[in-house]
């Protein structure tokens, strides 16, 4: 009887320290991808500004260059200096950038805007996720995972449309204002994270080499699959240019999207937390390759909403278990270089695909591009998919780097 009583009060300990280690990195969280969002129908504003497809393509991609070049070094800060340092440096570093927007005319400046904001995003976020990385307890990562990700669906749903409705308004300084200031709040709640968890470790700072990361051949694995699947994730940031076109409304893909991602992470986040990971990481993106298919070949704002919901569901899942196998595939020591190397690569996509896109337009039309994209994507996945994941769940021992 002691000893139940013992454990139940164990328990009772840890979850508290798991719903602390929530609260306190949710609302940073949440604000870092408002900032994020509302520049999501950033496009709409280049083509007024009579930019070409190709310089649209490179300063939207060049957010996601810079994140991705920052990865890694946002593994190196946050071993060296702690997770609230490097919140509040990246928080100033996305003010700074967010206010070069103001030079709506000038491609120069908006580039090193955009490049600096994308740092800024990609020390931040990557700080984030391998905190709770390390933090979180390994029976309830998954469940962590997809409730901390909400703070990134709620923006897309809310504030990406409030961002296109601002532009479709004309009322653009306004639109440009929202991120300074929430660069401001990103600051100030980044300052606040609970370090707690994570005190003793850093305390050691015995961290693992890239050496060791790379010799886990799953790890190898989960970020060719993270890259694939980036592809089809980065096309939403372009989505505005099909729809612009079209006379659609964006808004109605983003609100579907994030409302089905919302019901797939908060109510089922138990359920995300008990399904097996491994062989559904690559049907997520298929699924999301799938919704964008159907947006190229029948382009309809009727469309939009049904893809919006698949791609919810795709996404809704599959990016808690991609960060939730990061931790489960290697020890504490790695996961701040892992979860690094992961978003570094995953980044890739969203810088690789805004430049498809904008070379690709002008050749094969909106249709052709969108839907030549995701189909290589879903390929791509679905080879992936009978080449390494389903036979190592089926091997039914557990992935360990």
């Amino acid at each position: 009887m002691t000893h139940t009583l013992t454990d139940m009060t164990h328990m009772a300990a840890k979850m508290s320290k798991d719903a602390k280690l929530l609260i306190s990195l949710f609302l940073p969280f949440f604000l870092i991808h408002c900032v994020q969002q509302i520049y999501i129908t950033y496009a709409i504003l280049l083509q007024n500004q009579g930019f070409s497809y190709q310089a649209i393509g490179w300063i939207i991609g060049i957010y996601s260059l810079a994140a991705m070049l920052t990865r890694p070094l946002g593994s190196w800060l946050l071993e060296n200096f702690g997770i609230r340092k490097i919140l509040v440096l990246s928080g100033v570093l996305s003010f700074i950038g967010c206010s070069l927007f103001f030079f709506k005319e000038s491609a120069p400046l908006l580039l090193i805007g955009r490049a600096l904001s994308g740092c800024a995003f990609g020390i931040y976020s990557m700080g984030l996720f391998s905190h709770q990385a390390i933090a979180a307890s390994p029976k309830r990562r998954g469940a962590m995972f997809s409730l901390l990700v909400v703070g990134s669906i709620l923006p897309m749903g809310a504030v990406g449309p409030l961002g296109e409705w601002l532009l479709l308004s004309s009322r653009y300084t306004l639109y440009l204002a929202i991120g300074p200031v929430l660069s401001i709040f990103c600051c100030v709640f980044g300052g606040m994270v609970s370090t707690a968890p994570t005190k003793e470790i850093h305390a050691e700072k015995n961290w693992g080499t890239y050496g060791q990361l790379f010799s886990s051949r799953s790890f190898l694995f989960l970020i060719i699959t993270g890259t694939v699947v980036a592809l089809v994730d980065a096309l939403t940031i372009t989505l505005s240019l099909l729809t612009y076109e079209q006379g659609l409304v964006t808004s109605y893909f983003l609100i579907g999207a994030s409302v089905t991602a919302i019901i797939v992470r908060l109510p089922g986040a138990g359920v995300l937390n008990r399904l097996p990971r491994i062989p559904l990481i690559a049907p997520c993106g298929i699924l999301m390759a799938g919704s964008m298919i159907l947006l190229s070949l029948f382009p309809t704002n009727s469309a939009l909403v049904i893809g919006g919901i698949l791609f919810g569901i795709g996404l809704g899942a599959g990016w808690p278990m991609y960060l939730a196998l990061i931790g489960d595939l290697l020890a504490p020591m790695l996961r701040p270089k892992g979860t690094a190397t992961a978003l570094f690569l995953y980044d890739i996509g969203f810088f690789v695909t805004p430049l498809i896109v904008g070379y690709f337009l002008p050749r094969f039309g909106v249709t052709g591009t969108f839907a030549g994209i995701a189909l290589a994507a879903g390929g791509i996945l679905i080879f992936l998919q009978g080449l390494y994941w389903l036979p190592a769940y089926k091997k039914s021992s557990p992935l360990r780097a």
